[in-house]
């Protein structure tokens, strides 16, 4: 590429070009003014071809005007300018977004359901003594296995060991009780009325 094409590329108009094209960008930012976001965007596009997510509404009158100034004037960024400016952003925390959206993780096995999250791996041992007895629960990938016997709720374990309902992730310690509000008085975690 010669001196020439590129000077003449950033040289400026000439001086009848230079007033119609001051009217024509003075109309054209009368017209973005009175347009709405959503068409703001599509013009976005339409100027740089690529789609902007941006709603910041003076954001998009400036870059849509700075585009149509390109394109009228004829002027943009030199070579040179193009490489002093890589040239000082270099070594910098410079932001820039990936050109493709990233990759989403792969999708749940539809006819497997949900894990809770509560939940340690499969094959850990749950251990919880209760009135001087350890009670040993296993975990597995369909629930849980007790004295030999498979479940598919700790709450119905826990039931079985103290007699009583309970909550199975609270009574074998896979959550804390949050604090709460009783009678006007603030009770501690894992607390009880006395």
């Amino acid at each position: 590429m010669n001196d020439d094409s590129a000077s003449s590329r950033n040289a400026a108009p000439p001086p009848a070009c230079r007033l119609q094209s001051a009217a024509s960008l003075r109309q054209r930012l009368e017209a973005l003014r009175a347009m709405p976001v959503s068409e703001l965007q599509d013009t976005y596009y339409d100027a740089y071809g690529k789609a902007t997510n941006a709603r910041n509404r003076e954001w998009l009158i400036r870059r849509c005007f700075f585009r149509a100034q390109e394109v009228a004037t004829g002027v943009t960024l030199s070579d040179e300018a193009r490489a002093r400016i890589a040239a000082l952003a270099e070594g910098q925390g410079v932001r820039t977004r990936p050109a493709t959206a990233p990759a989403l993780p792969p999708a749940p096995d539809p006819d497997e359901p949900p894990r809770d999250p509560r939940l340690p791996p499969v094959g850990t041992v749950i251990h919880r003594e209760h009135d001087g007895v350890v009670h040993e629960i296993r975990v597995l990938k369909d629930g849980f296995e007790y004295q030999g016997r498979h479940y598919t709720s700790l709450s119905t374990i826990a039931r079985e060991v103290t007699g009583t309902s309970w909550n199975g992730f609270l009574f074998f310690g896979l959550c804390s009780r949050k604090a709460r509000k009783a009678g006007g008085r603030r009770l501690e975690t894992g607390g009880r009325d006395a």
